[in-house]
């Protein structure tokens, strides 16, 4: 009945976010479901296994906890925990408006291991106008950045081990 009537099979009691995830994939496809494609859960989604529900993470929890630990004072425009991804709003310069940041973090591993984690500053000044890249090098910066982010970490990661 399910290759027949497809999500409409009057033989299947399907709740009605069963039924909506049902019509989705077969407007993809083009062509009728078996019921047991329709099977998503919560946890099957997050990727949970056993009784136990161990999650599988895509990045290092303490490594993106210290992340956002490390940039809750400024505005996130992205936080990306699947990806391992953080990008800051526009920081501004207290001294002018026409100086402005953006500082990216990505989260690279899975382990917390030095190389885990690059975080990047993006700066650009107002000429004319028009905003352009500031010139300067921020390696330091970005290197202090990136340890600080390491070490709350490591911080983490001891105290949830005992």
């Amino acid at each position: 009945m399910d290759k027949v009537y497809g999500c409409d099979n009057p033989h299947r009691q399907l709740t009605d976010n069963e039924y909506k995830i049902c019509v989705d994939k077969q407007r993809g496809s083009g062509k009728p479901l078996e019921i047991d494609e329709l099977r998503t859960s919560l946890s099957d989604l997050l990727k949970f296994e056993g009784a136990g529900g161990t999650y599988i993470a895509s990045v290092n929890k303490p490594l993106w906890d210290s992340a956002l630990k490390v940039t809750k004072e400024y505005p996130l425009k992205i936080a990306d925990n699947q990806g391992g991804y953080i990008e800051t709003d526009w920081i501004y310069s207290i001294d002018s408006l026409n100086q402005r940041c953006a500082i990216k973090i990505s989260i690279l591993s899975t382990e917390l291991v030095s190389n885990g984690v690059e975080s990047n500053f993006l700066c650009q000044k107002r000429v004319n106008e028009i905003w352009v890249a500031d010139g300067s090098d921020y390696t330091i910066e970005e290197t202090q950045l990136t340890l600080k982010i390491l070490n709350e970490a490591s911080k983490i990661s001891q105290l949830s081990n005992l």
